[in-house]
């Protein structure tokens, strides 16, 4: 999928060992359904857990964050959550893995990728070209 997708941030939480992310996803092309593409994000000491709508745009937005970011170790895992006798609270999770000494790092390009501020992000040094 081409295009911006953008993000609305509802909820943000920094905690001492994890940073919580909550909103809505906005794809870059009219969305058929009348509920929210939503998100929940978890930044731990060494992984990033993403849990997003279980659905067409769903789909759409983790193969373009595979292509970003490449793809997460497994694939995406199914969550159910309220009734089981209801197909609401379907989410797909998806983890990323990294080093601890690039948690800052991490936290800033995520950051950048959401185009909203996030506490303890690396600083960028003037001058001085960063990696794609």
């Amino acid at each position: 999928m081409a295009g911006s997708w953008k993000f609305e941030i509802l909820r943000q939480e920094a905690r001492s060992r994890r940073l919580i992310v909550e909103g809505h996803i906005l794809p870059p092309y009219p969305r058929p359904y009348h509920d929210p593409l939503v998100f929940y994000l978890v930044l731990g000491p060494d992984f990033l857990s993403l849990e997003i709508s279980r659905d067409f745009d769903g789909d759409n937005f983790l193969a373009y964050l595979a292509r970003l970011w490449g793809p997460p170790e497994e694939g995406p895992r199914i969550q159910v959550g309220g009734r089981q006798d209801e197909e609401e609270g379907a989410l797909q999770l998806v983890e990323y893995h990294f080093l601890p000494d690039l948690r800052p790092e991490v936290i800033r390009r995520l950051g950048d990728f959401l185009d909203y501020p996030l506490p303890g992000a690396a600083a960028v040094t003037p001058g001085v070209a960063e990696e794609p």
